[in-house]
């Protein structure tokens, strides 16, 4: 995200995108140029939580602008399995492009190369792919600048010491690893008395992440922060501490939506997260995915129609959505 967030549209959660199905997006509008229009398939983690309809709100935001059709299908849990099966059907019937928010990493690589093979451009967003089979990867903000800055906003709250703990989803997800790695390496550099006493993993499920925390209150009565390390992590951890009455005692922060995490801000149990406007980042997805179909080359900085200027590495063939943004008291009334 853009230092200077916009406003933005206040998220859709719609019946129909908590069921797993098939889903075109807005008004098609066939290329000038081409006459063509593309269909971009995109398979969440899961579909069903408030960050994922997000994303979806911005690749239907781009489907009314640009001549693309949107296909959003995924999981209703955050499988991998599943991931793949949904992302092999969907190569299987020769769409333009498929991409994911990966599960797994490697798991997916082997799906990149059946896309490849089969004429299908093949992309990661939100969560990478690993391979040379992937044309595109869209991310949302630097890894290391995000993993810093909730470190530096846990150190804050603590005093830069004490045990902490991480709640993150899967354990094979590729951001979330990614993430975790930076944490750890901020934690040693910068705050050698803070000590990370455990990791552990409650999937895309907030009830399950309530269910971790609680145990973790019970395991180590010590603790002095959690960090979740995905969007329903940081709800869970909250609910856990509110109800154990440890609001003010235990500092819970992380990487989640502020719409997800409103209530526990506005009665205090978290003075603040980081993250990125995800209905930006599934824009820019649906944005750069057209430039790879219609062979127009990214340069090291873009100008992307409704998002201003953003970063591409040729290298990690990977366009950057923009810095982290800390969300608290001031601006939790930001809708996504």
């Amino acid at each position: 995200m853009h230092s200077s967030p916009k406003a933005v549209l206040a998220v859709s959660l719609m019946a129909v995108s908590l069921v797993a199905g098939t889903m075109l997006s807005g008004t098609v509008q066939a290329s000038a140029k081409t006459g063509k229009t593309w269909t971009i398939a995109f398979v969440p983690k899961l579909i069903g939580i408030p960050y994922f309809n997000a994303m979806k709100e911005g690749l239907d935001k781009a489907a009314k602008k640009f001549p693309i059709k949107v296909v959003y299908q995924g999981p209703t849990t955050a499988s991998v399995s599943g991931q793949v099966e949904i992302a092999e059907s969907l190569i299987n019937k020769h769409l333009d492009a498929v991409g994911v928010s990966a599960n797994s990493p490697t798991a997916l690589e082997a799906v990149a190369k059946k896309a490849k093979a089969a004429g299908v451009l093949f992309y990661s967003s939100d969560s990478q792919v690993s391979g040379d089979d992937v044309s595109l990867r869209v991310s949302q903000a630097d890894d290391k600048q995000l993993a810093e800055t909730v470190i530096d906003q846990l150190a804050k709250q603590i005093g830069g010491k004490g045990d902490v703990a991480f709640v993150s989803g899967g354990p094979t997800a590729t951001n979330l690893n990614v993430w975790i790695g930076f944490m750890k390496d901020r934690m040693k550099a910068k705050y050698p008395d803070m000590k990370l006493v455990t990791i552990q993993y409650a999937g895309e499920d907030i009830s399950k992440a309530t269910d971790v925390t609680a145990q973790l209150l019970s395991a180590y009565p010590k603790l002095k922060g959690i960090v979740g390390v995905n969007s329903t992590a940081v709800p869970g951890a909250a609910q856990a501490v509110l109800r154990a009455g440890m609001s003010g005692k235990v500092a819970v922060t992380g990487i989640t939506d502020p719409n997800t995490i409103r209530p526990f801000v506005n009665n205090g149990t978290v003075k603040s997260v980081v993250l990125w406007n995800p209905v930006d980042l599934g824009y820019l997805t649906a944005w750069g995915v057209l430039q790879e179909l219609e062979h127009k080359p990214l340069k090291a900085e873009n100008d992307v129609p409704g998002l201003g200027k953003v970063a591409y590495s040729a290298k990690t063939k990977t366009l950057l959505l923009g810095k982290p943004l800390v969300i608290d008291k001031s601006n939790i009334k930001l809708n996504f």
